[in-house]
């Protein structure tokens, strides 16, 4: 009866079974992410970190996706474009308002300085293997100096900055351990703001010509920036005036917001530019007007941050490409022995300054390994864009360089520490043997 219907309904028995597979699915993992058990899972390191880090529902979005069961369709999806579009404007809201003057201006001095040179090493360090791996793997005849431009910075600002989640690193919270847990949490909040912003500065600089190629066009990006920015400044003041007349009322809020949204998400999509972009300018904007009604503005959008980064994970595991090459692979190894090699020995060498209140040795180094949450937003807005196949083998590399850079330093961590205990053990054994001798 099922093939039947399907045959004259277009609908396939082998579809129908995968529906209700992905149901399943979907349902099992909503009970497991609910159930008491896997908060106790979670306090184990590798599997705390999957959680927390989201990769559990890119995994769920690759075996619903394309890929796997075929029960959401990547390029049907991108026919909703425009709720995507402000869905990223969303996010940049939130990292745009944890820009606030009052609280960065208590930010120390050593914090800058850290957040500032981990970039400008990231920057140099992965322009340089960006542009080296992608001119041996892609023809560099077939493609503008634009276009290349436009990969190579999606690369480099994914690297920059790390993963602001301290719970899932096992350390003793000593007062030390907990400033500089503080100090980890701060400084993603700034790298995220760097790196969007080195992504939407360099997204304006490619312009499309009569033909459809990037190409450079100085003034055309000058009039995009000048432009992006006023509609940031119009809609952070018409926000601030439009929440006074909303008052406390939730629904009233919450629809202020999306149309702040799809507002600066709806120019950028009409400038052709990073939504992320224009919606962190006026995030910023909101956060710095004073006001009570204000504050209690951006606590109620907060609460849906966690919420709007599980649909993006969801949404980077549907629009994967998982067959990158070999010269795909390359560049995951590269980008990961700058993240696991040079970004600790940056942390450590910045901090050292303040090595009286800070522990010479904890876990907690590592946590600038990890790849900071808004590298998925970048690469889906990249994939957005256009959603070419070389698009999507780049997302496919950021997710993959994500994972390994948050369970390599993870495992290495829990083989040190077995092989330390190990070293207690046969201690008094060496000790022994020494004494009767």
């Amino acid at each position: 009866m099922i093939a039947a219907q399907g045959a004259e309904g277009g609908i396939s028995a082998l579809h129908a079974l995968e529906v209700f597979g992905a149901a399943v699915l979907v349902v099992t993992l909503a009970l497991l992410a609910t159930s008491r058990r896997l908060y106790r899972f979670q306090r184990i390191a590798p599997i705390g970190a999957i959680i927390t880090g989201g990769w559990l529902a890119i995994f769920l979005g690759f075996i619903l996706g394309p890929n796997i069961l075929h029960v959401i369709d990547g390029d049907l999806l991108l026919e909703v474009r425009p709720l995507l579009m402000i869905g990223l404007g969303w996010v940049g809201v939130i990292v745009g308002m944890q820009a606030r003057r009052d609280v960065t201006r208590f930010i120390p001095a050593v914090l800058w300085r850290w957040s500032i040179f981990d970039a400008i090493l990231c920057v140099a360090l992965g322009v340089s293997v960006s542009v080296l791996v992608l001119s041996m793997w892609l023809p560099t005849h077939n493609h503008t100096a634009a276009w290349m431009l436009n990969a190579v910075v999606v690369l480099t600002a994914c690297m920059i900055g790390w993963a602001p989640e301290t719970r899932s690193i096992r350390v003793y919270r000593t007062p030390k351990a907990n400033r500089l847990a503080i100090l980890v949490q701060s400084g993603a909040g700034i790298s995220a703001i760097i790196a969007i912003t080195l992504y939407g500065l360099s997204h304006s600089l490619v312009n499309r010509d009569a033909a459809g190629n990037m190409v450079f066009h100085i003034p055309t990006t000058i009039i995009v920036l000048l432009v992006t920015l006023a509609v940031a400044v119009l809609l952070g003041f018409g926000g601030r005036f439009m929440l006074r007349q909303a008052d406390r009322s939730r629904p009233d809020m919450l629809a202020v917001f999306l149309g702040i949204v799809a507002l600066t998400a709806g120019v950028a999509a009409d400038l052709r530019l990073s939504p992320l972009f224009g919606s962190m300018l006026t995030g910023m904007i909101i956060a710095n007007l004073a006001g009570q009604r204000l504050r209690d503005f951006e606590r109620f959008i907060l609460k849906a941050e966690h919420s709007v980064a599980l649909i993006f994970f969801l949404l980077a595991g549907v629009l994967l490409e998982p067959l990158i090459g070999w010269w795909g692979i390359i560049l995951v190894i590269a980008l990961l022995v700058i993240r696991l090699n040079v970004k600790p020995l940056v942390m450590s060498k910045t901090l050292a300054i303040h090595s009286d209140e800070l522990p010479l040795r904890s876990a907690l180094y590592t946590a600038s390994t990890r790849q900071s949450p808004i590298a998925i937003a970048i690469g889906v807005g990249l994939v957005l864009s256009e959603s070419s196949m070389f698009h999507r083998q780049l997302l496919s590399i950021i997710v993959l360089t994500g994972v390994c850079s948050e369970m390599l330093p993870l495992i290495l961590s829990l083989i040190l520490k077995r092989k330390a205990e190990q070293d207690l053990i046969d201690a008094p054994d060496e000790f022994a043997a020494g004494s009767e001798s």
